[in-house]
């Protein structure tokens, strides 16, 4: 038992046998594989036969199952490779039928070859995304003869939902257009648009046609680059002519070249619609991401460059009804790093200006625009910076013709430059009907400083403006033009200027009735501000806070057109409140019978010299803004006025406005302090109606001091009136003392005037009373005559005291040209000396007799011939005349009719 309960031995294990040889069996896999490939060749070389001609009849029955049998497709040959996955066909033909429906275009194709290469057979078996190596076709001819007038509703699906055999799309490697030649010329009406080129060669890298490929942005039209080359292109469309030399494309490079491209337009101008005629050398576009453009709608490039644009451009006379599309509207953004226009020439006919631009040349930096955000307020006009410079350019503003001889801008350095600028009015009869007219030239304009960020905004900003050498000619318009801030803020809505200066200016001003001319004019403004606050700051003269001015001659017509003003040369400053003229003159058109002739009445031929007026302490503020002249003091110095007279005429019909009451009808204020005279000299002639031999009067060295000349009622009161002292000499010889007191603002006129004559001969008068009166002071002196003289618009009172002694009087005639003592005239003297003219005063028995000074004021003749009335009627009477007869002499005029035929 024991035996049985323990455990058996393991065998040792055995040794190793030697491998038995297998029995010999046939192999039949092989045999099997040999004959399935045998079979396979055969059944490939015998597809490899049928399949050219079965793909050539499918091909041919697809083209016209697609067109519903209206195009016809014919291949010259076909070949394939199906271990090199090849097709090639050559000699391909599409024609249309006789009549093709208006769904389809009508084509006609010539290909001289097609090469696909590397086609993915699997991939078309299972219809999905074809890959290709590469789609080359070479020499093909393309001819457009009419388009679709009825598009189906599968027009407009993109290419990828297109495709045959329903496939989900194409991977090509390689796609290429080579020697193609293209001829768009559908029927129709003549102005259908029309187009040939040459040659073309077009090349695709990675073209992915397929939903995947059209989503993707790196992608341009399925493909990751483009290139198209296009050589001697050309056609027409809306009523104008198009040719192209040559046209590189280089998406994977970012380049666009253009080469000798031309717009030129076609037949007669038509009525609404534009003509262009443009030749462009060269544009060269780098640095183009163009997927972005598709894609996004943003444009982004590096440069662009136009070199030597010639643009003539004729713009309808009324705007088209259609609306315009701008590229902007489709635009997102635009970025540019550089612009740059070379040598270009412009001219536009049909638009307001006209304008003809030679040499025009154009630089921008950094462009940048977006449609969606504000403007960036750095940028200026979309740009950092801009260089633009004209040559020789013109156009017409406001019917005026306007001529440049070079511009130049940098608003990097903030300038502007005008060279030899001309502006000519326009012709008789031409432009508005009492419009502004200006006939400008200027040979240079410099703005420094000038901000160009600011200018965007409408705010002109800049340091410094020159005007060199202008010669101006304006003439007003009729109806009076707002105020210049008003006629800016229609562009700008403020302007501020550091300092303007203007060189040696020449300006004439016309239609005003004392129009200016203003020669070698310099003047300087600074602090300059337009705009409607500065219109009404108190603190700024014409829109300016100082002007300094300084001219040579200075003329002007007065009362036109009998007298004309000038000065030699006139200083302004406003700083210094100072208005100097010197060397003024005030001279006649005619002689005194030919005023009295042009006028029909008695009118003196008055001439002003005046060596120095300075004004004082002006107010130019008040002056400018109003037209009141205050001042602390004005001088005339060495004035020198002469009064000739001519007694032939008709009195003056008018009232006369010299005459202290007419102060009151003054639109002005008139406020001086004091006036100063200063060695004044005044020369009368007359020519009476009894003998044409002129009679000559002279008030010589006169020298007086006027204080509180005004007509502000602050100043002028009764208590504070108008006061004059002055001392001259009549003739000469005879010293006159006088003082005035007049209240200016008396409507009645009233004034009073006192004096004294010094010694002197009466015979000092007999130039004067001899050939004007007959009448000559034979013998006598004076040795002292006072007066008293009270006027009003009624005429003067006063008293006389004169002292004289030795007076005789001699009544003469006048005969054969010559001034005679005749017998009766000597008769009549001799009783006038013994009965009325009383030899001396005082008289003999020592009595000083006054003299009644009385006369009536004639409102015609000005306050001065008053005082000469008063005058001479107190003489008179003081003489020994009765009163009556003294005021009857004093008031007498000489009137006469008017000499026949024009004199000067």
């Amino acid at each position: 038992m024991s035996e049985l309960a323990a455990p058996t031995a393991l065998p040792s294990p055995a040794a190793p046998r030697a491998p038995e040889a297998p029995s010999p069996r046939p192999r039949r896999w092989v045999w099997w594989l040999l004959g399935v490939a045998a079979v396979l060749l055969v059944l490939t070389l015998v597809a490899q036969r049928m399949l050219d001609p079965w793909l050539r009849r499918k091909l041919v029955q697809q083209v016209s199952t697609q067109t519903h049998g209206q195009y016809r497709l014919q291949v010259g040959a076909l070949h394939t490779s199906l271990w090199q996955r090849v097709i090639r066909l050559s000699d391909l033909r599409l024609r249309p039928a006789a009549t093709v429906a208006d769904t389809l275009p009508r084509i006609r194709l010539d290909v001289a070859q097609i090469d696909i290469t590397g086609i993915g057979l699997l991939a078309l078996l299972r219809k999905g995304v074809v890959p290709v190596d590469s789609v080359v076709l070479d020499s093909a001819r393309v001819e457009v003869l009419a388009l679709a007038h009825k598009p189906t509703k599968n027009a407009g699906k993109p290419l990828h939902e297109k495709l045959p055999l329903k496939l989900k799309g194409l991977d090509i490697g390689y796609f290429g257009l080579q020697h193609i030649q293209a001829n768009y010329q559908p029927g129709g009406t003549q102005n259908q648009p029309t187009a040939q080129f040459r040659r073309a060669d077009l090349s695709a890298q990675n073209l992915l046609i397929s939903a995947a490929g059209a989503a993707d942005s790196q992608r341009l039209g399925y493909a990751i680059g483009w290139n198209l080359r296009l050589q001697h292109a050309q056609g027409h469309a809306g009523g104008h002519q198009l040719a192209v030399a040559g046209l590189t494309v280089s998406t994977a490079d970012q380049r666009i070249q253009l080469d000798s491209g031309r717009v030129q337009p076609l037949g007669n101008a038509t009525a609404g619609k534009p003509r262009i005629d443009l030749t462009l050398p060269r544009l060269l576009l780098t640095g183009l991401r163009a997927a972005e453009l598709q894609h996004q709608h943003r444009f982004r490039a590096d440069s662009l460059l136009i070199r030597q644009p010639q643009l003539t451009a004729s713009l309808p006379a009324t705007g088209s009804a259609g609306k315009a599309t701008s590229p902007l509207e489709y635009l997102k953004s635009l970025d540019l790093a550089h612009l740059a226009v070379q040598e270009g020439y412009v001219r536009v006919q049909g638009a307001a200006a006209n304008p003809v631009i030679h040499g025009l040349q154009v630089a921008g930096t950094a462009i940048h625009f977006d449609s969606l955000n504000a403007p960036d307020a750095q940028r200026i006009f979309f740009a950092n910076a801009w260089e633009v410079a004209l040559g020789r350019s013109q156009a017409t503003v406001e019917a005026h013709a306007l001529a440049l001889g070079s511009v130049h801008l940098s608003t990097a350095k903030g300038t502007f430059d005008l060279r030899s600028v001309r502006i000519r009015p326009p012709a008789p009869g031409q432009g508005k009907p009492g419009g502004v007219r200006v006939d400008l030239k200027l040979p240079g304009l410099a703005l420094a400083g000038l901000d160009s960020k600011a200018l965007q905004q409408r705010h002109f900003k800049a340091q410094s403006l020159v005007l060199d050498r202008p010669d101006l000619d304006f003439t007003p318009p009729v109806q009076p033009p707002p105020p210049f801030w008003k006629l800016l803020s229609k562009q700008l809505r403020r302007s501020d200027l550091a300092v303007v200066r203007v060189n040696h200016a020449d300006v004439r001003f016309g239609r005003w009735r004392h129009a200016p001319h203003v020669r070698d004019l310099n003047a300087t403004g600074k602090s300059i501000r337009i705009d409607s606050v500065a219109n009404i700051d108190p603190a700024r003269i014409a829109y300016a806070r100082a002007w300094v001015l300084n001219t040579g001659r200075f003329s002007a017509p007065f009362d036109r057109p009998f007298y004309r003003a000038s000065s030699q040369h006139v200083h302004l400053d406003t700083d210094a409140h100072q208005l100097t003229f010197s060397d003024m003159l005030l001279r006649p058109r005619f002689s005194p019978i030919g005023m009295n002739l042009h006028k029909g009445y008695q009118a003196p031929a008055v001439t002003i010299k005046v060596k120095r007026l300075a004004l004082a302490g002006l107010d130019f503020v008040g002056l400018v803004n109003h037209g009141d002249f205050r001042m602390k003091r004005a001088t005339v110095q060495s004035p020198v006025v002469t009064i000739a007279s001519d007694g032939r005429g008709p009195i003056n019909p008018n009232k006369s406005k010299i005459s202290p009451e007419e102060m009151l009808n003054l639109p002005v204020i008139v406020d001086v302090p004091r006036l100063d005279l200063v060695n004044g000299n005044l020369y009368t002639t007359y020519r009476s109606p009894l003998t044409p031999i002129t009679g000559t009067m002279n008030i010589n060295r006169f020298n007086g001091t006027f204080l509180n000349l005004s007509n502000d009622r602050r100043h002028q009161t009764p208590a504070t009136p108008l006061t004059g002292r002055a001392t001259t000499y009549l003739q000469n010889q005879c010293r006159l003392d006088a003082q005035l007191s007049v209240y200016l603002l008396n409507p009645k006129g009233r004034h009073h005037i006192w004096g004294v004559f010094g010694p002197g001969p009466f015979a000092m008068l007999n130039s004067m009373t001899v050939p004007t009166k007959l009448v000559e002071f034979k013998r006598g002196q004076a040795q002292r005559i006072r007066f008293d003289m009270r006027v009003d618009r009624q005429g003067t009172t006063g008293t006389m005291w004169a002292e004289y002694t030795g007076l005789q009087m001699e009544l003469l005639g006048y005969k054969h040209e010559e001034v005679k003592k005749t017998l009766i005239k000597r008769v009549i003297s001799k009783a006038v000396n013994v009965i009325v003219i009383r030899d001396q005063n005082p008289r003999k028995r020592g009595e000083l007799v006054t003299g009644e000074m009385k006369s009536t004021r004639e409102p015609r003749f000005s306050v001065f011939a008053l005082w000469r009335q008063g005058v001479v009627s107190g003489l008179f009477n003081n003489a020994g005349v009765p009163q009556k007869i003294a005021q009857k002499l004093s008031e007498a005029q000489d009137q006469a009719p008017l000499p026949k035929g024009p004199s000067k």
